[in-house]
């Protein structure tokens, strides 16, 4: 891509409330231009007064069922620019946050680009929780580089890589899938220090359960599915070691973010609490019913 303003879908994902889309999107629009669009999709009501404050930016409305990647393939679907951005409304953007994804795009023929994401300052032992088992991913890495995997909060896409994969994203953007598919194909993910997020608010203790919960269950069904019966056999006996395996990864990458220890420590018991939320999901997903089922690709709630 070589046009400098070329145009950029933000899609941002509200749920399970409202919480901090105000700010989120304050920071959108203050940084938009006219080849910019922002897409709220949510399966909340639509806000009072909504758009007539933010005129700019167009309501998604969502099935009650709907998780994150299920809102996530709605925007998508909306979306018309050439780079398609996603991220939660519990994030505030940096000032140039759409400065920086259109020049990483212009740079890398990549399909997805992302960066860091900055911790919850002066935030509840929920929020670093939910930021050590969603974000720590990244704390590994410190330049621009070709990674395996991105975290979707705060990632970028060319809409054409999208397009390549609808069939399989089209009711749910469950973004470890896609960047199999994409890294299959000989494509690259990139991550660029440059492009930075802030967390402002997390889902509150028992919603976060509940969507690890739901989230564990999406990936043990994908896992298992197709596999032969030995391979699941395997995982449903291995599945009291998840929590292990889980938390010593994190450690493991707090080792570069020594500063983080004392939050680390603070937040350890909901953390853990996260921790079997997902590795009971992730158990059922193993026993359910569609694990045994041939190829395929396991999907969320279809949004409306």
């Amino acid at each position: 891509m070589t046009e400098a303003n070329f145009p950029v879908s933000v899609v941002v994902a509200a749920w399970p409330d409202t919480a901090g889309l105000l700010d989120c999107l304050g920071s959108l629009l203050r940084q938009s231009d006219e080849r910019v669009q922002i897409f709220v999709a949510s399966p909340m009501p639509l806000p009072a007064d909504f758009a007539r404050n933010f005129a700019a930016v167009r309501w998604l409305a969502a099935a009650p069922a709907a998780l994150i990647p299920n809102l996530w393939s709605l925007g998508m679907a909306a979306a018309t620019g050439e780079v398609v951005a996603i991220t939660t409304a519990h994030f505030v953007p940096a000032p140039d946050w759409i400065a920086q994804i259109r020049a990483a795009h212009r740079r890398l023929d990549s399909a997805g680009i992302a960066g860091p994401i900055d911790p919850p300052r002066g935030g509840s032992l929920g929020d670093w929780a939910t930021y050590f088992l969603r974000y720590s991913t990244g704390f590994i890495y410190h330049r621009e580089q070709s990674v395996h995997d991105l975290i979707g909060d705060n990632a970028s896409y060319q809409r054409s890589a999208l397009q390549a994969h609808w069939e399989s994203i089209r009711v749910g953007f469950w973004e470890p899938e896609f960047h199999r598919r994409v890294l299959a194909e000989g494509r690259t993910l990139v991550f660029v220090p440059e492009i930075r997020i802030t967390q402002k608010f997390s889902f509150g203790v028992s919603r976060f359960c509940s969507q690890r919960l739901n989230h564990g269950r999406h990936y043990g069904r994908d896992r298992m599915r197709g596999k032969p019966v030995l391979f699941r056999l395997a995982g449903i006996v291995a599945a009291p070691l998840i929590p292990f395996v889980l938390l010593a990864k994190i450690m493991a990458r707090l080792m570069h973010k020594p500063g983080y220890v004392l939050p680390f420590l603070a937040s350890l018991p909901v953390l853990l609490l996260f921790i079997f939320s997902w590795a009971v999901g992730e158990l059922w997903g193993y026993l359910s019913r569609s694990a045994f089922d041939g190829p395929g690709m396991a999907h969320g709630p279809i949004s409306a």
